[in-house]
């Protein structure tokens, strides 16, 4: 494995938080900008969103955003959030010699055993469930899986979670609050 010096580790770790920060606050906030979606909410929004991930769709339709911009809000910040995560993790990787020496551990023990190899990614399915995107990210890295598919896995477990989650507060809002949740 090759190591980077200091300049090219800080532009690296420079362009994963900007191309996360472009995908999970300024993608959303481009529906804002075009629709005129009220950008409070949808900032609000964004900022559970980091915290709660798929729960934090009450909040958006709470403050009065649709259910669908309330879902596309949380699949960009999903996406940045892991892209990001993935990206900086690498950049370590390339950096520093004994998380080198870690990750050549962890994958060749994981290309030893062709079960783990062949099945183990989709066991990112149920850890975006029970733990969510900040476990995903890393362990798709340490393993050395790929990085879209990793991704792809990971939305695999959020997306339905997500709209779970969207439904049940229109129905509990519409039940409670007849008129308030605008599709």
């Amino acid at each position: 494995m090759e190591f980077w010096d200091r300049y090219l580790f800080l532009r690296h770790i420079a362009a994963a938080l900007a191309r996360g920060v472009f995908i999970a606050i300024i993608l959303p906030l481009i529906p804002v900008l075009i629709f005129g979606y009220p950008l409070m909410p949808t900032l609000a929004v964004i900022g559970s969103g980091f915290l709660l991930e798929y729960g934090a769709a009450p909040v958006g339709i709470a403050l009065g955003l649709s259910p669908l911009f309330v879902f596309w809000v949380l699949m960009c910040t999903e996406t940045g959030i892991f892209l990001g995560l993935f990206d900086i993790f690498d950049s370590i990787g390339h950096t520093w010699p004994p998380v080198a020496d870690l990750l050549e551990k962890t994958r060749q023990f994981v290309h030893r055993h062709s079960f783990a190899e062949r099945y183990g990614i989709v066991g990112l399915v149920p850890l975006e469930i029970i733990i969510g995107v900040y476990a995903n990210a890393p362990v798709s890295w340490v393993l050395g899986w790929n990085k879209y598919r990793s991704l792809a896995f990971t939305m695999i477990g959020y997306v339905p979670c997500l709209i779970l989650t969207i439904l049940a507060t229109v129905g509990l809002i519409g039940m409670y609050l007849p008129g308030l949740v605008h599709l």
